[in-house]
């Protein structure tokens, strides 16, 4: 069963957007030395704070959304927010204990929460990310540009002779 999706036209807002970094290193310190690091485990998720403007009509669908729908968080639900490589869609659960909502002036109110999801990088290949890192080391800032256009010659014009 697909999760369920954060309401349509329910965007994040980008000033009030932060990351904290992944878990899973330890560290040990050593006696005259320099300390040890190991992976302790690869992958997992990480903590995303979000903010939400939204208008009264918007703020009353957002509550049923989050009461009913994804029983305030418990329920893992779809959102796109910036995980490294511009908007994705997320798997996301609230973090219980970090949900508030303010009205900040007239018919506007702003929800803050934070979100616990695993970053899109691992959909990444560990081939795919060395290549990436190459491609970056040789092309530079112009490593979007570049992409965008590969983008466009594999999904638009290779298409004009609709094969």
């Amino acid at each position: 069963m697909a999760n369920p999706r954060i309401p349509k036209g329910l965007r994040v807002i980008t000033s009030g957007y932060s990351t904290s970094g992944p878990e899973g290193v330890q560290r040990t310190e050593v006696a005259g030395g320099r300390p040890r690091y190991g992976l302790d485990y690869d992958r997992g998720v990480q903590r995303y704070n979000v903010s939400i403007g939204m208008t009264a009509q918007r703020y009353a669908v957002w509550t049923v959304f989050f009461h009913h729908i994804i029983k305030k968080g418990a329920i893992t639900f779809d959102m796109e927010i910036d995980g490294g490589f511009g908007l994705q869609t997320h798997a996301c659960n609230v973090m219980p204990g970090t949900y508030t909502a303010e009205r900040v002036g007239g018919n506007v109110t702003l929800v803050r929460f934070a979100v616990e999801a695993e970053s899109r990088v691992y959909d990444l290949s560990a081939s795919d990310a060395q290549a990436y890192v190459e491609l970056w080391n040789q092309e530079g800032d112009a490593l979007q540009a570049l992409l965008g256009r590969l983008a466009t010659f594999a999904n638009v014009d290779t298409n004009v002779l609709d094969f």
